[in-house]
């Protein structure tokens, strides 16, 4: 599908409102295989919580529909150790599933500097989602 600008604008702009007061979590272990499969033997690592209008309006840019997060705190302390292997970005109520992405240094849909989680250091995130357009 080549997807048209305005098409794209509109269907980021309803992605992202899914995201308003919800959380967006870095898991360990297996990636579920669809964000409908429940997880199964992962570990939450860190937790950070959108604020109540969780992107910014959508911008055209380079061939991507793009918008960027708001988070209630910039940095955020981890709840446990590991090594983060996917995220799972959830709506306000803590249980929807809006969708899972993985997580990595390099050729994954979160970019990362470190995949190692350590309660002792507060992780920051810069979150843009991007969707491509013609």
């Amino acid at each position: 599908m080549n997807l048209a600008q305005v098409s794209g604008d509109a269907a980021i702009n309803a992605l992202c409102a899914l995201a308003n007061s919800g959380t967006i979590v870095f898991y360990s272990g297996t990636q579920p295989a669809t964000p409908e499969t429940a997880l199964s033997g992962n570990t939450a690592l860190v937790t950070w919580t959108f604020n109540s209008t969780a992107f910014g309006s959508a911008s055209v840019s380079g061939g991507y529909a793009q918008a960027s997060a708001s988070f209630v705190a910039s940095s955020v302390t981890p709840a446990a150790n590991g090594t983060v292997t996917f995220a799972r970005m959830y709506e306000s109520n803590g249980t929807t599933v809006i969708g899972d992405f993985t997580v990595g240094t390099s050729g994954t849909d979160i970019l990362i500097g470190t995949t190692t989680i350590s309660t002792t250091i507060s992780v920051s995130l810069s979150l843009t989602l991007q969707l491509a357009v013609s």
